[in-house]
């Protein structure tokens, strides 16, 4: 198979075909998570896909021919806000716990307590990039302080996977959703389900792109600890 040419130059540069081979290039060679950086940006991106795409599939399917007036309505936007948020921030820590697994054997168990300082403190930094939400009046203080205890408990126990984990965010995305519980009470497999599949799949992409040996190196790097 030839190789894929590492840019388009010329006047085409800057237009629709430069534009779709970039996505395609992301697609087919995307970049390696071996840094501290690339990993916050792949956890921050595929937590805000996981609430966004979870939360408004369901909501469209769920209202049907009825969604296009929904999505027009101030008070379900700000509801459905509300849940995409909180369910962020519910998958945003789930997804560290599972890097926290993939990671923890590439490490010694001396340094696995370093790791996990420096996993867990990825949590607040991300956050932080972020506006606090409408209805956050106090920012993300609350979701800090529910995922530190989490953590803690989890990093003594087995390396989760994404099944032993999606139930988190998948509750919490249940339980916020903007449509009327009498109406949603018999879809919470569908909701469950619908989590589980995409942490699922944004686990495996983890695990592909996941460079482990020099992305701990670094991670205990910043806890002036070496591997």
């Amino acid at each position: 198979m030839a190789d894929l040419p590492t840019a388009i130059d010329g006047p085409v540069a800057a237009g629709p075909v430069a534009r779709l081979w970039r996505r395609l290039k992301t697609r087919l060679r995307p970049v390696p998570i071996a840094t501290a950086e690339a990993l916050r940006t792949f956890l921050a991106e595929r937590a805000a896909l996981i609430a966004q795409k979870c939360a408004i599939d369901y909501c469209r399917g769920k209202t049907g021919l009825a969604s296009y007036a929904l999505f027009t309505e101030k008070p379900f936007l700000e509801a459905l806000d509300r849940c995409r948020w909180d369910t962020f921030a519910a998958v945003l820590g789930d997804l560290i716990i599972i890097a926290e697994g993939k990671l923890r054997t590439h490490v010694p168990p001396g340094r696995h307590p370093a790791l996990c300082e420096a996993l867990a403190g990825l949590y607040p930094v991300i956050l932080a990039t972020l506006p606090p939400p409408a209805h956050r009046a106090d920012g993300w203080s609350e979701a800090k302080a529910s995922f530190a205890p989490r953590f803690r408990e989890t990093r003594l126990g087995p390396p989760r996977q994404a099944l032993d984990v999606a139930d988190h965010s998948a509750r919490c995305l249940f339980e916020t959703l903007p449509i009327h519980a009498s109406y949603r009470e018999l879809d919470e497999e569908v909701v469950y389900g619908a989590v589980r599949f995409r942490m699922i799949a944004v686990s495996q992409e983890m695990e592909r792109r996941l460079r482990a040996v020099e992305l701990a190196r670094e991670l205990l790097a910043d806890q002036n600890v070496t591997l």
